[in-house]
């Protein structure tokens, strides 16, 4: 058989694995060109919708993909991947949904901004699904190089800027760290291999003797993964980038990256370093033990909502690492999805009502929501079902998540973390709580009501009609969907 014909073969059998990532890659490069050419400067939003459906149609082809392996084991279609690949197609269409409003007012609409959000989300679904450390390595760096481009993209605004720069730095130094860990275990391996499965075993006997080679390059990857899903003490960039960035990328950021992220946490330490679990588990350990901890404390004390978001958020992840410890993968990885699906769902509800309000200059301090269930209790119930959501208040289905992750780390053994995040979950609930205090209990003055656009008020309608069904329903509906999803 010719070269031209093997060639021929693999990309046959092998390129359905990737028509979602590939769709993205491919709409997302002719939007830049030749299709902006024909597009005048005032349709420029038109570029919105047309991403929208390039996404819906990236997670249709992601979620009908063969199960298999394929390009040399690079690239795996899984229960996993097809569940962590729809979050992040959701987080991408309602990070669109949300910039409408903000990205009209600043009239800062191009197609560039959706052409990065596409291939930003494309590297996600990449990323969940590689197999091996280096296709692991690309993915991340084409998913983390767009949102450097996002968080600066209002480039008129200093505070925008240096956020992005922040975050660049900071990120091109964890990325650096973890290529030099990849390189380290690949030579612990003997030089042959990079694929986890194989990688495995090899690890594992290397590991036995004491291998001090094994040891340093599992706390590099460990370092870059968790910078990239902002977990203590690799958090520095979360709180500015979150900040500084355009409210929508906030929110992207605080949905997409990081169900990518803990996907592929999840594949990494489940499958390539399971063997060698000794080695890891503590840090890991600590890491998510610290995450809870500092999240929450410096929550506390933040007088911007978008600050205390970007804090809680550091706690979650603290959580959801629970998971990734558990020494059942198939477990672990439903009850991360879970707990990231009613993550998404809670935080874009709160963000669309925060870009809701920035566009009336309010919403950049929690006093900003002084009196809001006196001038607007519909939207003031919907963001006290989210901030209780999320502070895990039952019976909603923020608690329903929670306990299945705390019950799963306590079946594993992980009873002192689990006691840590209980604690730390009752200091969320007083930070939450004080939002909705404020909405409730404080007077404003009577300021002029404006509509909500129609795209974030499907998003707050839809995230508050979902979680009072899942509120409703409870363990029954949440195992169903992640037997169904995930396999």
């Amino acid at each position: 058989m010719s070269f031209a014909q093997g060639l021929l073969e693999a990309l046959t059998k092998d390129l359905p694995l990737l028509y979602g990532p590939a769709l993205l890659a491919v709409a997302a490069t002719l939007m830049l060109w030749p299709g902006d050419r024909f597009v005048g400067r005032g349709n420029k939003k038109a570029w919105a919708f047309v991403a929208a459906l390039v996404l819906l149609a990236a997670g249709a082809l992601a979620l009908t993909a063969p199960t298999d392996e394929g390009f040399n084991r690079m690239f795996r279609v899984d229960g996993l991947t097809k569940g962590f690949q729809a979050l992040c197609v959701m987080g991408g269409l309602i990070t669109i949904a949300l910039s409408q409003p903000q990205l009209n007012a600043l009239k800062e609409q191009t197609v560039e901004y959706y052409a990065l959000i596409l291939f930003s989300v494309c590297g996600m679904m990449l990323l969940v699904g590689a197999t091996d450390l280096v296709s692991m390595y690309f993915s991340l760096e084409l998913m983390a190089l767009c949102i450097y481009v996002l968080v600066a993209y209002l480039r008129h605004q200093e505070r925008s800027v240096e956020a992005g720069l922040k975050y660049f730095l900071l990120g091109a130094f964890s990325s650096g760290i973890l290529l030099y860990g990849i390189s380290l275990l690949f030579a612990a391996a003997g030089g042959v291999t990079t694929n986890l499965a194989e990688l495995n075993g090899r690890l594992a006997l290397v590991s036995a003797n004491g291998s001090l080679l094994v040891y340093a390059g599992v706390l590099m990857v460990l370092v870059g993964f968790a910078f990239k899903v902002a977990a203590v003490p690799f958090h520095m960039w979360s709180p500015d980038a979150y900040e500084g960035a355009p409210t929508p990328i906030t929110a992207f950021m605080s949905m997409a990256p990081k169900a990518a992220a803990l996907g592929a946490f999840l594949r990494v330490f489940g499958t390539g370093f399971q063997g060698i679990a000794s080695d890891w588990m503590l840090p890991l350990a600590y890491i998510a033990g610290a995450s809870m901890v500092l999240g929450n404390v410096a929550a506390l004390r933040q007088q911007s909502l978008k600050r205390l978001l970007a804090y809680s958020s550091i706690a979650h992840v603290g959580y959801m690492l629970l998971g990734v410890m558990s020494g059942d993968a198939q477990a672990g990885a439903q009850a991360i999805w879970l707990y990231m699906l009613t993550y998404l769902l809670m935080q874009s509800g709160a963000f669309a009502i925060l870009i809701y309000l920035q566009g009336k200059g309010e919403g950049e301090r929690i006093d900003d929501f002084r009196g809001l269930g006196r001038r607007q209790p519909v939207l003031a119930f919907a963001m006290m079902v989210f901030l209780l959501s999320l502070a895990g208040i039952p019976p909603l289905v923020g608690f329903f998540s929670k306990f299945i992750l705390f019950k799963l780390a306590i079946e594993q053994g992980h009873v002192a973390l689990t006691v840590l995040a209980l604690l730390t979950s009752a200091v969320a609930a007083y930070y939450y709580l004080n939002v909705v205090a404020v909405m409730y209990f404080k007077e404003a003055p009577e300021t002029e009501r404006a509509p909500m656009g129609s795209l974030a008020t499907l998003v707050v309608t839809v995230s508050c009609a979902l979680i009072l069904v899942g509120t409703f329903f409870g363990f029954r509906l949440m195992d169903w969907m992640g037997r169904i999803v995930l396999g």
